[in-house]
């Protein structure tokens, strides 16, 4: 995958290019029928098999595209009165002349009376849930989870061809549009491109970071690119790539990515209710050219679904959860998935936070081509009086993977009642329950260890870190450390309590996401409180226990908006010295942002003052490490004080250089500060 071609082809060269079903050159079993308007084409004749099976029920077409890329094929089909008999054909797996009676060269498309789009403003995905009798606009290439057409730039005449399978099939119109743009019917049925989905960004550029895209408002719960995106970020070949919750022009959520300074953006793939993959609240997971998720409330049963896509749009189902009871909520396999999957190898490791055996939830195992889907574990049922159990129950973070074990939460059961962090083998053997938190106090929701741990875990060798939502000494959550045995549990940071009237404090509060480790410091993000209350990013040196407040998003207006996001819920990505994140709410549009977030660079100390013998001094400094720093230096204190640069240097990977210099004055003074 190629996130850097895809850049150029949504900024510089999308394109259409349209053609009727009856302007190819038609086999012998072809009828086009003139009759009615629209002309179309259909298949005198019925066949079964998996290829066209002769030359008579072949159509060519040659194609010129309006400039090179990766194209998706579009058609506008009927489905004749047997429904399921009436809904099948082939079209050409690359350019070029096909063997009518070789099944590889071929894609089969099977089961159109069950999806398609005909409202002008539908976005044309490979879904949809239209019924027979009707003209509608299928994505070909989606439906069929196929890449698309590559056209270089020396070949953009190419020829294409479709073959007959039943004949109760009706063929009005193809088109091949670039994989970026999000066409409509009404852009398919007029042959032109969809405004640019690059949304205004709104970049906010200050000292506490900027919002590097603000999703646009959805005062109808539709849009282009998105709204509240409940998952953190995935960074893929320079990009950045994540999916919202809601908005779209579906109103199911979308898939994005996005560069590094936000200047580019594509929503490239908008997500549609059952059987789609609607609602993605889970990270992207790569693999290769793929990624892997989960839908909350996606699949054919409309109670969540694993699934798999590419940045060009198309998207497979792995598994749709089956529906679950309307007496107890139960189910054979677990509902709405909600977090980030573990990968290893060929095998997917996931939590649904509904359904199973008891409706409390499960862990589960999903091989990536869709074959083989595990129960690993059923959460067990709750104490109607006491909400305790053994194994925890409802666990809404994901799984990591150490080894062979499983490790993560479950938000409430356990001893306490207020939740449980769990190890459990791959193959779902040896369950244990590393640490319960203990209950809260009935009136001021605290206690000692934390409460409802909604985030997953992060490992380092043999310790867990995680965060609980509520309870600790603040009753607003905790950051706590656990040892893979369960050993060792200790509380590193209590979130202290809000002000009961303005909601803020000065670190935020109820965490809800996982944090993320790196050189030895926690990161994360609170979704309420701070300064605005509105939720925090925030910092915690391992080996000090310093905890800070990076940076406090600004309080939201009546209307629900505000400059840079609010109530961030997902897990930070740190590149180089930035951090990236998602804000659920909050923007402009009151739909969320994508944020970067500065890492604050430490301030160089000098350590060790050398005279050498030949007059000069020698300086040793430490920073931040293979930062770019200017030395400084001046002869006096007084004010005004005139610093000069004396020296430019690059520290090694530990943050030290060093600096030698001639000394011209009885007195000299040096500083350095990082470029």
């Amino acid at each position: 995958m190629t996130i850097s071609a895809a850049v150029t082809r949504v900024a510089f060269a999308d394109g259409i290019v349209t053609f009727e079903a009856e302007s190819g050159a038609l086999g012998a079993d072809w009828a086009v029928s003139n009759s009615s308007s629209p002309a179309y084409i259909t298949i005198l004749t019925d066949n079964t098999t998996n290829n066209p099976a002769s030359a008579a029920r072949v159509a060519s077409y040659s194609v010129t595209f309006p400039a090179a890329g990766t194209y998706q094929l579009y058609a506008r089909v009927r489905v004749g009165t047997n429904t399921f008999n009436d809904d099948s054909m082939f079209y050409a797996a690359s350019f070029g002349g096909k063997s009518p009676t070789l099944s590889s060269d071929w894609i089969f498309v099977n089961g159109l009376a069950a999806a398609g789009f005909s409202n002008g403003t539908d976005v044309v995905t490979g879904g949809g849930s239209l019924g027979s009798g009707m003209w509608k606009w299928i994505n070909l290439s989606q439906f069929t989870s196929q890449s698309g057409f590559t056209v270089s730039a020396g070949n953009l005449t190419q020829t294409f061809q479709i073959g007959a399978r039943e004949n109760g099939l009706d063929l009005d119109e193809f088109v091949f549009g670039t994989s970026g743009p999000a066409f409509t019917v009404s852009n398919l049925d007029s042959g032109t491109l969809p405004p640019p989905s690059n949304i205004n960004t709104n970049l906010f550029v200050g000292p506490d970071g900027m919002a590097i895209h603000r999703f646009s408002a959805i005062p109808d719960g539709l849009n282009l690119d998105g709204a509240n995106p409940a998952a953190g970020l995935a960074l893929v070949a320079g990009a950045l790539c994540g999916t919202t919750l809601n908005g779209g022009s579906q109103g199911a959520g979308t898939a994005f990515w996005m560069t590094l300074d936000g200047t580019n953006f594509s929503a490239f793939r908008t997500f549609t209710n059952a059987p789609d993959a609607g609602n993605p609240q889970g990270e992207l997971t790569f693999s290769g050219s793929k990624f892997f998720s989960t839908s909350l409330a996606g699949g054919s049963n409309g109670v969540g679904a694993v699934f798999a896509g590419q940045t060009n749009g198309s998207v497979t189902l792995l598994k749709s959860f089956a529906a679950v009871s309307e007496d107890n909520a139960t189910n054979s396999g677990g509902a709405s998935p909600s977090a980030a999957l573990a990968s290893s190898g060929a095998t997917l490791y996931g939590m649904t936070t509904a359904g199973g055996a008891a409706g409390n939830g499960t862990i589960f195992s999903q091989t990536t081509n869709g074959a083989t889907f595990s129960i690993l574990h059923n959460f067990t049922a709750l104490d109607s009086q006491t909400g305790t159990n053994l194994d925890g129950a409802v666990p809404w973070g994901g799984l990591i993977l150490s080894g062979d074990k499983l490790y993560g939460t479950a938000s409430v059961g356990g001893a306490g009642g207020s939740g449980v962090v769990f190890s459990i083998g791959t193959n779902g053997a040896s369950f244990t329950t590393l640490h319960s938190f203990a209950p809260l106090d009935t009136i001021a929701a605290t206690n000692a260890d934390g409460a409802v741990p909604f985030g997953g875990l992060v490992v380092s060798n043999t310790t867990l870190y995680g965060t609980t939502s509520t309870g600790g000494s603040g009753g607003r959550g905790t950051i706590f450390s656990v040892q893979t045995n369960g050993g060792g549990f200790t509380v590193l940071h209590h979130f202290t309590a809000v002000d009961s009237i303005t909601g803020t404090n000065a670190d935020g509060a109820s965490p809800c996401a996982s944090l993320l480790l790196s050189s030895n410091v926690l990161y994360g993000t609170a979704s309420v409180g701070g300064a605005g209350a509105a939720g925090t990013v925030f910092s915690l040196k391992l080996a000090s226990l310093q905890f800070t407040t990076l940076h406090s998003f600004a309080t939201i207006a009546s209307n629900g908006t505000n400059r840079d996001g609010a109530f961030p819920a997902a897990p930070l990505l740190r590149f180089g010295n930035s951090l990236y994140g998602t804000a659920f709410s909050g923007g402009p549009g009151a739909a969320g942002t994508v944020f970067n977030i500065p890492i604050p660079t430490p301030p160089a100390v000098i350590t060790n003052v050398v005279r050498n013998l030949n007059g000069t001094v020698t300086l040793s400094f430490l920073g931040a490490p293979n930062s770019t720093n200017v030395i400084q230096a001046t002869a006096s204190l007084t004010p005004p004080v005139a610093w000069q640069d004396v020296s430019t240097n690059i520290a090694d990977a530990n943050g030290a250089w060093q600096f030698t210099g001639s000394i011209n004055a009885s007195i000299r003074f040096y500083r350095s500060y990082a470029n």
